[in-house]
């Protein structure tokens, strides 16, 4: 099938025959040439001794690139590479990774027909039994489907509307729960134009997968869809591909600890907003900060932080109806679902001790570095590090958001067929501080 739109352009060509006779064995050889050296054509091994041809296949192994991610997308369409296949391709991908690397699975085309539901949600048992990704989901990283695919799958109810939008988080949620329960590190749910929802698994899940982000253990993010300008032509065919590439990249994604200083003479202009948040030099180090003790926040205070806006639209801006509500939903959530919050709540309380004490050592660091500082030495080039920052990760609401504006450089019919897409930029337009707050 070749799509023809009236403009003559050409979408993308799609032999479906070939699903049909791709088999996992030609996948595990195309991820074996990836990810061993390769011999080369001319050369003969034959005369080669055992210490030779090991020492040669060293050489060519050292020259393949190392990876860190595997993207695996439709096996509701691909017939062969279903249930255990799947789970074998995953396992393979993950032995040649970098640290078994970040494997991430995107569905499309979930058959109509894929779950029925009596009225009620699937169960646990049924997604584990799923004949096309049951076997599977233990050994996702990251999963990627749209809402309509996560009805097909668990049987969960959608409205659509906005008078709808309060009972369709709480249904997408305990759906979403389903799967972080079947073993999933990261579910994400794309729903057009009404943005996104990721929820991520535990602790314990996350300690299997070292390469993602440790900063994302039991986070929830809800992020609205990125707008358009007006009169955008727009082509929507594989928007959640790459949103998932999106999220899988920002996952990658570590601060490298550098901070971009400020000339003097761009003092007088606004400082870029990267410059703002990449440099956490303090200011007036002289001048010490009062500090005071973290407050530890309750399970259901996060709750009711993470419910609080949709509720507030929902319900008018009536502080009454929405402490009631949030009451409500909390009082008839699981027990699994309050162990999660109370589980955030004591990770929250040790990440800020953690953070008042790292504030103290390096404004300590800071008072040092300048009391011993050459006066000579110009502030315009020095080197300037954050030991804190080093190695830190995209929080989660960052790398949804990053994920988003991915998707729309991609949908926009003037941006999409570009070659390189502006990383730093997108970047500094997703950074998003804990809890929507910057310290100043």
């Amino acid at each position: 099938v070749l799509p023809i739109y009236k403009d003559g352009r050409r979408g993308c060509f799609f032999d479906a025959a070939s699903n049909d006779s791709f088999s996992p064995y030609e996948m595990l050889e195309l991820i074996d040439s990836l990810t061993s050296g390769m011999s080369g054509p001319d050369l003969d091994r034959s005369e080669l001794s055992f210490e030779e041809e090991e020492q040669y296949q060293e050489e060519m192994n050292s020259m393949t690139p190392a990876y860190g991610a595997f993207l695996f997308g439709y096996p509701h369409l691909l017939p062969k590479m279903q249930g255990d296949a799947l789970v074998s391709i995953l396992e393979e991908a993950r032995y040649h990774m970098l640290d078994g690397g970040i494997v991430a699975l995107d569905l499309n085309g979930v058959p109509e027909a894929s779950f029925k539901t009596s009225g009620g949600l699937r169960t646990v048992s049924d997604l584990k039994n799923d004949p096309v990704i049951g076997p599977a989901l233990e050994h996702v990283d990251i999963l990627h489907m749209n809402e309509d695919e996560l009805t097909l799958l668990t049987g969960c109810e959608i409205g659509g509307t906005d008078e709808s939008e309060l009972e369709d988080e709480y249904n997408i949620s305990r759906a979403v729960n389903l799967f972080l329960l079947c073993g999933v590190a990261v579910v994400a749910v794309t729903r057009g134009k009404r943005g996104s929802f990721v929820s991520c698994n535990d602790e314990k899940r996350f300690s299997q997968s070292k390469m993602l982000p440790s900063s994302w253990v039991d986070c929830t993010a809800k992020i609205s869809a990125a707008e358009l300008p007006p009169n955008t032509v727009i082509n929507t065919n594989g928007a959640g591909d790459s949103f998932t590439s999106g999220l899988l990249v920002a996952s990658l994604l570590r601060h490298t600890g550098m901070k971009i200083p400020t000339r003097k003479s761009e003092q007088s202009t606004p400082k870029h907003r990267t410059e703002q948040r990449m440099d956490f030099r303090a200011v007036s180090p002289q001048r010490p900060t009062p500090r005071t003790s973290p407050k530890k926040s309750t399970p259901y205070q996060l709750y009711m932080k993470e419910n609080y806006v949709s509720l507030k639209k929902q319900l008018k801006d009536d502080k009454k109806a929405i402490f009631t509500k949030c009451h409500e939903m909390w009082e008839n959530e699981s027990e699994e679902v309050k162990a999660m919050y109370e589980r955030r709540a004591e990770d929250d309380f040790a990440a800020q001790e953690s953070q008042a004490s790292f504030r103290l050592v390096n404004e300590m660091d800071t008072r040092g570095s300048l009391a011993t500082k050459d006066s000579s030495e110009s502030d315009d080039d020095e080197e300037i590090t954050n030991k804190y920052m080093t190695n830190k990760a995209l929080n989660l609401e960052s790398a949804v958001l990053f994920a988003s504006l991915v998707a729309v450089h991609h949908i926009d019919i003037s941006t999409r067929d570009l070659d390189h897409i502006d990383v730093i930029r997108l970047l500094d337009r997703s950074v998003i501080f804990p809890h929507g707050l910057q310290e100043i």
